[in-house]
């Protein structure tokens, strides 16, 4: 009896044991899809709060994505979350007073994605973003700085197209987002940061925004090329801007040319974790 026992107590814990190892082997892990990306870019601004003239000039960039699925046993919804950031300087058409511009913008959204095409892959969804930028101009006194603050809710499609020259697998995607409707702060003309804020004295100088006072598109062209272990990435993104409150009318040109790498990552809890095998990509 004893020796019964001992034996379906062994073969009890052998089927335990298979049966958690079967479960492991076919649990999915999602991977976080990361892009970098470093751009050069040529700008126009147009900031009637610092001078009617329109400058021009170039910046450089900086580009960090990372897309994920909500849950990797369903392939149709992912989330992205983007941060940019741009450093330029820009002229006068007299090329004789220089403006800087500082700025950042931080957005996440969701998509679904349809995969019914052969080798195509589209992306629809809505982002939400927090921006921020800074324009400065030494030649004002008395307003020398405007900063342009916005929240804004978008959408925004991807598509994606597979393809291979000889052995070499690529992609070409291609982006477009446009905003909908958000907050912006415009402050009146002439109103100094020191009577806003000092004061606290803002007073018509956030507005809601939508496509009544606000048009916007940005779209982005680029071309992966897909190692082993990484995708080199080469692109073209432009955005054109335009936005009015209190009788100003603001312009914004952002031609960039980029190049980056994108690479799959996965965030493990401890050090003794090892990386399982069922690893679900965004990218595929």
């Amino acid at each position: 009896m004893i020796k019964n026992t001992f034996c379906l107590l062994i073969l009890s814990l052998f089927f335990v044991r298979l049966f958690a190892q079967t479960s492991f082997d076919d649990k999915k892990y999602k991977l976080i899809s990361a892009t970098e990306n470093a751009s050069v870019s040529l700008l126009s601004f147009v900031d009637p709060y610092l001078t009617p003239l329109t400058y021009s000039g170039l910046g450089v960039g900086y580009e960090h994505i990372e897309r994920k699925y909500f849950n990797p046993e369903n392939v149709n919804y992912s989330m992205q979350g983007k941060l940019n950031a741009l450093v330029g300087v820009v002229l006068n058409p007299a090329y004789s007073t220089a403006m800087t511009y500082i700025g950042g913008v931080y957005s996440w959204g969701a998509f679904y994605h349809y995969r019914q095409l052969k080798n195509m892959q589209i992306l629809a969804g809505a982002t939400t973003d927090a921006q921020i930028g800074v324009k400065s101009l030494a030649r004002n006194v008395n307003n020398p700085v405007n900063v342009d603050a916005a929240v804004n809710m978008n959408f925004a499609a991807q598509f994606r197209y597979n393809f291979r020259i000889k052995r070499l697998p690529m992609r070409l995607n291609y982006d477009v987002e446009t905003p909908l409707m958000g907050c912006m702060f415009v402050p009146v003309g002439g109103a100094s940061y020191y009577e806003m804020f000092e004061l606290w004295n803002l007073n018509n100088a956030i507005h809601f925004s939508s496509l009544h006072n606000k048009l916007g598109f940005k779209s982005a062209l680029s071309l992966d090329i897909l190692f082993k272990k990484s995708t080199l990435s080469v692109g073209f993104s432009n955005q054109n801007l335009i936005f009015e409150a209190n009788n100003l009318v603001f312009k914004q040109k952002v031609m960039s040319f980029g190049v980056g790498y994108k690479y799959d990552f996965y965030i493990f809890k401890g050090r003794n974790n090892q990386a399982p095998a069922n690893f679900i990509s965004t990218e595929k």
